[in-house]
């Protein structure tokens, strides 16, 4: 290739990234600005809409005894309605939800083995059912011959009610959204700071000792937010992702793919607000 030619190829590969890099944006914020977008990500999560219709994955993940792999277990909520053309929640007025049409599915996953299942709604048949099978609490995973628990609940019932309460966004971002600016070390921590790229802010940190020693003596177990670092990633003014790094005790070994593991996430919190459909199984 032609001198002329490869300073011609440079300059249209600098410009091209050049332009890229304009159109997304990546603007570096300060702390006390990201605690702002935070607490404002937080109420948006927490109101109207958001706050009843979405989709949740929580994964935790711990390290096993001279083990290149870890023990996961993941728990998914999803609840939804009718949505127009347009994604707009069906309403039977301003106030109300068209809740003849709500549906709530819960899963729980151990060690890469499905557990549990709850699906509420109405069926096929045209029944309202809250149908289960599996327990919470099991390490067992299910099979094709696990039979359903139907009860009669709809899902309107179902989510209003104090068994739901542990799935919903409020207890889901308790912890988060009871932190104060002083708990974020963002500055102090050597890899943290705040960004933004379009419409996605992220928050990286650490937090204090102060605020871990006090949740665990409150709580008497550790903060799912204890860890080596802590990043908060909200899309469109909505929290989205939450996730805490750890120091991987098998960092001297290698993973599957050759690759030297330095790190893990030791827990995951993803948030979407409309999540995937479902079918409540009929009787």
């Amino acid at each position: 290739m032609k001198k002329s030619a490869k300073i011609l190829l440079t300059v249209s590969l600098l410009a091209v990234i050049i332009a890229t890099s304009l159109l997304v944006g990546c603007q570096s914020l300060t702390g006390d600005e990201g605690y702002q977008a935070l607490q404002k990500a937080i109420d948006n999560t927490l109101h109207d809409d958001n706050a009843h219709i979405f989709y949740w994955k929580e994964s935790k993940s711990t390290p096993r005894p001279n083990s290149i792999t870890n023990l996961v277990e993941t728990t998914t909520v999803n609840v939804l309605c009718t949505i127009d053309r347009d994604y707009n929640f069906v309403r039977e007025s301003d106030a109300e939800y068209d809740y003849d049409d709500l549906k709530a599915r819960v899963t729980k996953s151990y060690d890469g083995k499905q557990v549990y299942e709850l699906y509420c709604g109405k069926a096929a048949d045209g029944n309202s059912y809250l149908a289960t099978r599996g327990s919470l609490d099991s390490q067992t995973a299910l099979t094709t011959n696990d039979a359903y628990n139907f009860t009669s609940l709809t899902a309107e019932e179902y989510v209003m009610s104090e068994a739901f309460k542990p799935y919903t966004l409020a207890e889901m971002l308790k912890e988060l959204k009871g932190l104060k600016r002083a708990d974020l070390l963002i500055e102090e921590y050597e890899n943290g700071g705040v960004e933004r790229k379009g419409n996605v802010t992220t928050i990286t940190c650490k937090l204090s000792e102060s605020y871990l020693n006090a949740y665990q003596e409150a709580n008497g177990q550790k903060s799912v937010l204890d860890g080596k670092y802590v990043t908060i990633e909200m899309a469109y003014d909505r929290i989205s992702a939450i996730i805490v790094y750890q120091n991987d005790p098998n960092a001297g070994e290698s993973n599957t793919n050759g690759i030297l593991a330095l790190e893990y996430e030791s827990y995951k919190l993803e948030i979407v607000y409309t999540g995937p459909k479902f079918t409540v199984p009929s009787k």
